[in-house]
């Protein structure tokens, strides 16, 4: 079979235009952002929102500051951001894949990688992850080609790209025992020199991981039930395969299932392959990826886009089955035979990829729309004007006022306002009814929001949130509830 050849530069352009074209016309598709991209947003700025900081790391908000003080929109600039950074991963998974498959199959794992429901969903929101999935995979792409072909130059390259994964979340730190390796035994001058290299790129992000250790460690002693409270883990060894379970079935749903099934034959392959890039493959990416996905197993949380960075090892495995699967195949069935068989076949997993993408970015739209919502309406209010709520992030940056924090036992004085979303607080019907017979809170504003959390989205029942139990409730309507009471001056009779 004589294949078309199609170069480089065409595959550029027409991913390029794909990329723009399915995710430009999306940045203003999502109502509202979660937590953690408001807190990005605020980084600089804590005064704005007084609230932890949590583990997040600058790399991301320092990108969102610059584009603020430019005079940019905070929320669409992320989304933006976001989505370029989307498709500049494209760039190393490509040269990676090169070295595996022929440019056509290449471009087709892009394809694959473009239009992945994690990918498309998150490529859309104000966060961090598809800006540190092109970091660390730009710097394993350089790695990997420096253990293979001896070249000092993508190991440099390799240790800034991943001084700019850990400064943008910790898990960049994996990076560092590898790159340490590998730079000791490269031969002759500037062993020094590189050490240097490593203690400069890295000394910024370490001092960033040192400040959030404590909180870092937190969720780890969580799921190791090594803390007291309402967090304590009881079984942590039932969390550990919990989280097992999860990590190792979900994949087939947020990566499809053909391309996911597809995958687990290439990766078999590829695992067998003898050469440089073989031995490079075993010896770096698997042990690296099975010491993220052991770190992801022992704290509580689980959110489906904790798989993204899983995501170019899926995509490169099941484009490589598919190159040699057809390639075996080709003097058995021939030219024609083979072709229309993988046309098919990748007409399938895409249409399935954009289908369920679009059905995610529809029915999750309106995540926590209700609470910003909420939140605007409280601009209306007197200045001056006293306010409480049970989430302050998004609901003091989406209001622009000052909102103080709930604390319990909980009793505002007369006049001020209290803002409640069902999403923090539970039972909220039966705290309306405190307000309201003890207070004589009088409703002024309410607002609805529902999602169906096809990759695992907020959930109504808070003993569900960030836990691997959600996978079970994919297909079932969330519905939240936003309320804005005011406290009268005088308690009605």
């Amino acid at each position: 079979m004589n294949e078309k050849t199609v170069t480089a530069t065409q595959w550029f352009w027409f991913l390029a235009v794909m990329g723009i074209a399915t995710r430009l016309p999306l940045l203003k598709l999502a109502t509202a952002e979660t937590t953690d991209g408001i807190l990005c947003l605020t980084y600089f700025s804590p005064s704005l929102v007084q609230t932890p900081r949590f583990v997040i790391f600058p790399g991301y908000p320092i990108l969102l500051w610059a584009g603020q003080v430019l005079g940019m929109d905070g929320i669409q600039w992320g989304r933006a951001l976001s989505a370029l950074a989307g498709l500049l991963f494209l760039i190393p998974l490509w040269k990676f894949s090169k070295r595996w498959v022929s440019a056509e199959t290449a471009g087709i794992i892009c394809l694959f990688a473009l239009f992945s429901p994690l990918m498309w969903q998150w490529s859309l929101k104000v966060m961090t992850d598809t800006l540190f999935l092109m970091a660390f995979w730009w710097s394993l792409e350089r790695l990997t080609r420096a253990a293979a072909q001896k070249d000092p130059k993508a190991w440099l390259q390799s240790c800034l790209w991943g001084g700019a994964a850990a400064l943008i979340r910790p898990e960049g730190f994996l990076l560092l025992p590898w790159l340490l390796f590998y730079g000791e035994r490269f031969t002759g001058n500037g062993r020094w020199l590189r050490r240097a290299v490593v203690l400069l790129t890295w000394a910024v992000p370490a001092s960033f991981l040192a400040a959030r250790f404590p909180t870092l460690l937190l969720a780890y002693r969580e799921g190791l039930g090594l803390a007291g409270g309402a967090s304590e883990v009881q079984h942590p060894i039932a969390n550990f395969l919990e989280h097992a379970f999860a990590y190792f079935t979900q994949p087939i749903f947020v990566f499809t299932p053909f391309l996911f099934l597809i995958s687990l034959a290439g990766l078999r392959r590829m695992l067998r392959r003898e050469d440089g890039e073989g031995d490079v493959f075993r010896g770096v990416l698997i042990p690296l990826y099975l010491l993220l996905l052991v770190s992801r197993l022992i704290p509580t949380t689980y959110q489906d886009r904790h798989l993204l960075p899983f995501l170019p090892l899926f995509v490169v495995g099941a484009g490589f089955e598919v190159e040699c699967f057809f390639r075996e195949r080709l003097k058995k069935w021939g030219d024609l035979k083979v072709l229309l068989t993988k046309n098919a076949l990748l007409c399938l997993v895409l249409v399935l990829q954009v289908f369920f993408s679009f059905s995610a970015l529809l029915y999750q739209r309106d995540s926590f729309g209700d609470i910003r919502r909420s939140a605007e309406f409280v601009k209306s209010l007197p200045p001056g004007a006293v306010l409480y709520s049970d989430e302050v992030p998004k609901t003091q940056y989406w209001s622009g006022r000052e909102i103080r924090p709930i604390t319990y036992p909980f009793e505002p004085s007369p006049g001020v306002y209290v803002i409640l979303h069902s999403f923090y607080t539970n039972r909220l019907l039966f705290v309306s009814g405190h307000l309201r017979d003890k207070y004589g809170a009088q409703i002024i504003y309410e607002n609805h929001s529902q999602v169906m959390p096809l990759l695992t989205d907020v959930m109504e029942d808070l003993s569900l949130q960030n836990r691997p139990r959600a996978t079970s409730h994919r297909f079932e309507w969330q519905f939240f509830r936003s309320v804005v009471y005011e406290i009268p001056i005088k308690k009605a009779n």
